[in-house]
């Protein structure tokens, strides 16, 4: 009688346990969203300029503390909607498949910090070689610091937001995770698709958001969709 007393308490601890890191998760991909705004809003006057087109002439007039802000704010985010992943994994039928989403996901988020930190340093290098009059100057310093890190950026972002979407799309039609077909839209590929789709649109409110952040959202997602199948 103790033993299923304690093995009940067991299994309440666990619930609350993976309850908070859904929260947690799906916090983390709000405020990463929130991160993305504050990197991303530029309105429908923005161009893309460069050889590579990676500079927006935007930065030229958006105050430096959005880029500092976002950056703190992902700081935080990115630990935050891992756990949100991590809580999923933990809902998982496979402990081989779980195992290999963790571990997907969880260097795609060191990646994913690491573009997002990037993508905010830009604006700073581009905002101050731009004081002295040198916008060639600071063309060759962003591409050639682009070109340096496109290898990691696409793969993390890659592994980060395409990956871990194919796998719990898989995992939910294989029946790894216990949850209905309705439940395929959430993840970030399906959230950046609709997004895009806004984007479509040419709409001036639709330019930025909510396509600059819906990945992000995605990732949230990940959270709300451990509370639904626990």
């Amino acid at each position: 009688m103790n033993e299923i007393k304690k093995h009940s308490h067991n299994e309440r601890g666990e619930i609350v346990s993976n309850t908070i890191l859904a929260f947690i998760g799906i916090a983390g991909g709000i405020i990463c969203a929130i991160a993305d705004l504050f990197l991303d809003l530029k309105g429908p006057d923005n161009k893309k300029m460069g050889k590579l087109k990676v500079i927006d002439s935007k930065w030229a007039t958006m105050p430096h503390y959005r880029f500092v802000t976002s950056t703190i704010l992902a700081t935080f985010a990115v630990p935050m909607y891992c756990c949100g992943m991590w809580a999923l994994s933990l809902n998982m039928q496979s402990e081989t498949f779980a195992l290999i989403f963790r571990i997907v996901a969880l260097v795609g988020a060191m990646g994913g910090f690491m573009i997002h930190t990037f993508l905010n340093i830009c604006p700073t290098i581009y905002q101050l070689i731009l004081k002295k009059d040198k916008f060639e100057l600071a063309e060759e310093v962003i591409d050639t610091i682009f070109k340096q890190i496109y290898f990691p950026f696409f793969a993390c972002y890659t592994l980060l937001v395409i990956v871990t979407s194919g796998m719990v799309i898989f995992a939910i039609i294989a029946g790894i995770i216990p949850a209905p077909m309705w439940c395929l839209v959430f993840n970030p590929v399906v959230f950046q698709i609709v997004g895009l789709l806004f984007r479509a649109t040419k709409l001036k409110c639709f330019i930025d958001a909510p396509s600059c952040c819906a990945a992000s959202l995605g990732l949230a997602s990940f959270g709300l969709l451990a509370l639904i199948i626990m």
